[in-house]
């Protein structure tokens, strides 16, 4: 199984169900984790992750995609060409339930990274977590005009990529 289907099998065994905010937000929960502790072991992550009570720990195939899926999301927020993206739905589904999703997502990382007592150096880092704290609290205007919605979207999705980036980035640094 390729690396990036190992690790979305492994987010939707982790999810409480398969509704796309949780899967979203589950995504981000771990994202948020390895963005504050970027040496997290695959051990350390399943600890962390039952004591946030997400997955059921008892399945030895959650288990056994334990490190496929770490591998995944490492590659992905390591790599040199910035390829990391939040798991949300495609363009081609409804704009509220995508913006839904990112701030689930959103949701998710806020809480992800706080559980892995990230080292914070005032500045651009604390900024990105307001600035994601506010984006998890995002919501469409059925009166805004529909093409200026998807642009603010777009930028959003931008702007949480980039900002995960740069806060692993930061604790990779701090930690080192």
């Amino acid at each position: 199984m390729p690396d990036q289907d190992a690790k979305l099998a492994w987010i939707l065994a982790l999810a409480a169900e398969a509704e796309p905010a949780v899967v979203a937000e589950t995504h981000g929960l771990v994202v948020g984790l390895l963005s504050a502790r970027p040496k997290l072991s695959a051990s350390e992550l399943t600890v962390q992750l039952a004591a946030l009570q997400v997955g059921d720990w008892s399945s030895e195939s959650l288990q056994g995609q334990v490190e496929p899926a770490l591998k995944s999301l490492r590659d992905e927020l390591d790599a040199a060409d910035m390829r990391f993206r939040p798991l949300l739905p495609t363009d081609d589904r409804p704009l509220d339930e995508r913006t839904r999703c990112l701030a689930y997502w959103c949701s998710g990382f806020l809480s992800g990274f706080g559980a892995g007592e990230p080292v914070i150096a005032p500045g651009e880092s604390t900024e990105a977590l307001r600035l994601i704290e506010q984006i998890a609290r995002a919501a469409t205007d059925p009166d805004a005009d529909a093409e200026a919605e998807e642009g603010a979207y777009a930028e959003l999705v931008e702007f949480v990529r980039v900002a995960v980036l740069l806060l692993r980035e930061d604790n990779r640094r701090a930690s080192a």
